[in-house]
């Protein structure tokens, strides 16, 4: 496997030299659940994201739920709207949990890019002054160690499996509608967006055109009711990378999806989306999980080796 040499002592984060401190950490993720009921515990924190915890840290990833509680612990920790069936309880061992899932190596595709955002976003949610704050730094800089000490990066990762399960057929429209507004659906508009007229569907298209507007993504960004009709008419391919649907936008949805000249779906939502559509393929379609298996085989020892190097450094928790 591909290794590098070790960081500088002084790069070098001790879990006992942190100033914060894990009490305990809960969770639901595929180990625990089935997709469909992690869904609909998706669907019940959309409410109560962050949960206004002064102790606590709400992971929520596309396949899992997650609740870090701080050291020393409340008398009567936040509750959430959906109970967490397994729990770890020490900084070492839920450290070491939360350490592997932002280096990728305890995820659908290894090595991904986006749960290592997903899990420094959660950190930066939280106030300056959160007991949980400083353990950020601890785990994000662990995961990007064990990620350059063993190479561990995605073969294909979501936006690569959207270009591929795109560029499937021998022609495509010339339209690409994204439904979402967040990292994944940003990075699929970015990756196509100098080949394709890229239409970003969002709740809050204010925002994200001022986030474009740093960067260099190619996207018509729109409330999702606001598709114009010479879009629809004329032909496109329909990806969903969005979370927390509503029965409304759920709605809105279907109606994109069975619009006559709508070609090819791809859903990468967490749970399927749609039901009985023609060209459509999820994520865990048959097809697509053998494609992404035969991407992370590549992938499998250098995600051992990075998840073995971080249980190490927590004392072997795992």
């Amino acid at each position: 496997m591909a290794q590098t040499a070790d960081p500088p002592r002084e790069n070098r984060i001790s879990s006992a030299a942190a100033t914060g401190r894990i009490a305990w950490c809960a969770f639901n993720d595929t180990t625990t659940h089935s997709l469909r009921e992690l869904g609909a515990a998706f669907q019940q924190l959309d409410g109560a994201a962050g949960t206004g915890s002064t102790t606590g840290l709400l992971l929520r990833t596309c396949h899992r739920v997650e609740w870090y509680e701080a050291e020393p612990t409340a008398a009567a920790a936040a509750v959430l709207p959906t109970p967490l069936s397994r729990r770890i309880t020490g900084h070492e061992a839920a450290a070491s949990r939360l350490a592997r899932i932002a280096a990728g190596t305890m995820s659908l595709v290894l090595g991904e890019q986006f749960v290592f955002q997903q899990v420094h976003a959660a950190f930066e949610r939280l106030p300056v002054s959160h007991l949980l704050r400083p353990v950020g730094a601890e785990i994000l800089l662990l995961a990007s160690q064990a990620r350059r000490r063993f190479g561990l990066r995605a073969r294909l990762d979501y936006r690569d499996l959207a270009r591929t399960l795109l560029d499937a057929p021998a022609t495509h429209p010339r339209n690409l509608v994204v439904v979402g507004g967040g990292m994944l659906a940003q990075a699929v508009a970015q990756e196509l967006g100098d080949e394709r007229h890229v239409f970003l569907l969002t709740r809050s298209p204010k925002k994200l055109r001022r986030l474009l507007r740093s960067g260099n993504t190619r996207a018509t960004v729109l409330r999702i009711t606001d598709l114009p009709d010479t879009v629809r008419d004329s032909g496109f391919d329909l990806v969903l990378a969005t979370s927390g649907l509503t029965p409304d936008y759920r709605d809105h949805v279907a109606r994109l999806a069975d619009a006559p000249a709508r070609s090819l779906v791809v859903d990468l939502c967490a749970v399927p989306v749609l039901n009985g559509r023609s060209k459509y393929q999820h994520l865990h379609h048959p097809a697509v999980i053998t494609l992404i298996e035969e991407a992370n085989r590549p992938a499998v020892e250098a995600a051992r080796g990075a998840s073995s190097w971080i249980e190490n450094h927590y004392g072997g928790h795992s």
